[in-house]
């Protein structure tokens, strides 16, 4: 089982990150014997109680789901105001251990949101029509808005009147086929993609950023940032092969 912050990085330096966790990879028995070592998101060093003894979740996945809605990814202490999103498979919830989930998830306040395809495995061809096609590889998002600690939201459910000022490309018509025809036409608005080189990146009077390397401790950084950074760290000899002396 995994749970991922929204927008974490390492170090974490995104905000809004601690707002929402995902949750995926359903696929144990919920009480099965199982246990993960707590470790900070943003430093990745391990957690331990006041006598510097190190901490896990366990000793059920059961156990590790709920305490990991009690605490989030990067803390061990009480996080009452949080979201958290889970994500099962149409194959994982056709099973004995997807079920056993789905009641573990509804047990825990958590509410059905939408079902989506994993477009990884239905391409990039766009649909000519509503209902061209029908998923075989179903997703179902459920969610846990939970609203209860100091600092808590008093009405959770009202948008924010700079969203609801602005024009609705929908007119209000949340049907599934007028969300198709909206999103399709926005599609074909807004498209081709187009990816740049790094020349045309320079060219365009924008910074060269790279993205960060989780493994490496790195955060996203300008390319020469980066460079000079990484020109004043020794490297490390290649391990040598026994076999070869």
């Amino acid at each position: 089982m995994e749970f991922l912050r929204f927008g974490s990085s390492i170090p974490g330096g995104y905000w809004g990150c601690c707002a929402v966790c995902i949750i995926q990879n359903f696929k144990y028995e919920p009480d099965a014997k199982a246990s993960i070592e707590l470790v900070s998101g943003d430093g990745g060093y391990p957690m331990t109680d006041n006598d510097g003894n190190q901490q896990f979740a366990g000793p059920t996945y059961r156990d590790i789901f709920q305490q990991r809605l009690r605490i989030g990814t990067f803390s061990n202490t009480d996080m009452p105001n949080h979201t958290f999103f889970a994500v099962l498979t149409e194959g994982q919830i056709g099973g004995k251990v997807g079920k056993a989930w789905l009641e573990i998830l509804k047990e825990s306040g958590f509410e059905f949101v939408r079902t989506v395809d994993n477009s990884v495995y239905t391409g990039d061809q766009i649909a000519k029509a509503f209902k061209h096609e029908c998923s075989s590889h179903k997703n179902y998002i459920f969610a846990l808005y939970r609203n209860i600690g100091r600092g808590l939201v008093e009405d959770p459910f009202t948008p924010p009147k700079a969203w609801t000022d602005l024009s609705d490309p929908y007119s209000g018509d949340m049907s599934p086929k007028n969300v198709f025809d909206v999103q399709k036409a926005l599609w074909e608005k807004n498209g081709p993609t187009k990816l740049l080189t790094e020349a045309e990146v320079v060219a365009a009077g924008a910074p060269v950023i790279l993205a960060g390397r989780r493994k490496e401790g790195a955060a996203p950084e300008e390319k020469s940032a980066r460079e000079a950074r990484e020109s004043k760290t020794p490297k490390k000899a290649p391990a040598s092969n026994p076999a070869f002396g």
